[in-house]
């Protein structure tokens, strides 16, 4: 529990609860965390976890929620502004808890969404409006993968693509091409192309050749 503060009532309890669910999806896999936890880092009683959403799994789902949107609202997705490419590395609770999530098996259960799913997709089936939307989708989701692996590895992975700090530009680099890749799988261009640092320009599949 942060602070002295013990919550009371149901809104102060119920928004404990949540609070203290984001913090811990961020740390621990969903299926590590009971609702004994749950209620010790809310600071309330153990049997209020049952008492205002019947059981851990309810909290959470609104955990998860919260993360989504916080995250949401931070890239300004309400407003369908277009998010910055690897917007996640600047929220690496979020990125844990969908690697978490995804790992247990629990991502279904939990009702984890990538809240830039959307806000691609739209902008994916704006660019290319004859495009078969199964079609679409299927590129947006690999592209997502490729964003996704980047978050989650880029710790990993950069200190080795820099040689120990020979070469400190060569993450933004790496970063700089996988950008030009995940245009080239969303919009249904060469991924080859893009991995080869070209950008291949794109045309709507409405105008001829």
């Amino acid at each position: 529990m942060t602070g002295s503060h013990r919550p009371r009532g149901a809104v102060e309890v119920r928004e404990a609860l949540v609070a203290a669910a984001a913090r811990l999806l961020g740390t621990s896999a969903p299926e590590r965390i009971s609702g004994r936890r749950l209620a010790e880092e809310a600071g309330v009683n153990y049997g209020l976890v049952h008492h205002y959403f019947g059981g851990k799994e309810a909290v959470l789902r609104e955990g998860f929620s919260r993360m989504s949107e916080s995250y949401a609202a931070e890239q300004g997705l309400e407003t369908a502004a277009r998010v910055a490419p690897f917007s996640l590395l600047g929220r690496p609770d979020f990125v844990r808890a969908l690697a978490y999530a995804s790992l247990s098996g629990e991502v279904d259960h939990a009702h984890v969404v990538h809240p830039t799913l959307d806000t691609a997709m739209d902008w994916t089936l704006e660019a290319r409006p004859d495009a078969d939307e199964t079609e679409v989708r299927v590129d947006v989701g690999i592209a997502t993968v490729f964003h996704l692996a980047r978050c989650l590895f880029a710790s990993t992975v950069d200190p080795w693509v820099e040689r120990d700090g020979e070469v400190p530009d060569m993450a933004e680099q790496v970063e700089e091409r996988l950008v030009l890749i995940l245009r080239a799988l969303s919009l249904g261009l060469d991924p080859g192309t893009a991995a080869r640092g070209e950008r291949e320009p794109f045309r709507r599949s409405s105008v001829p050749d």
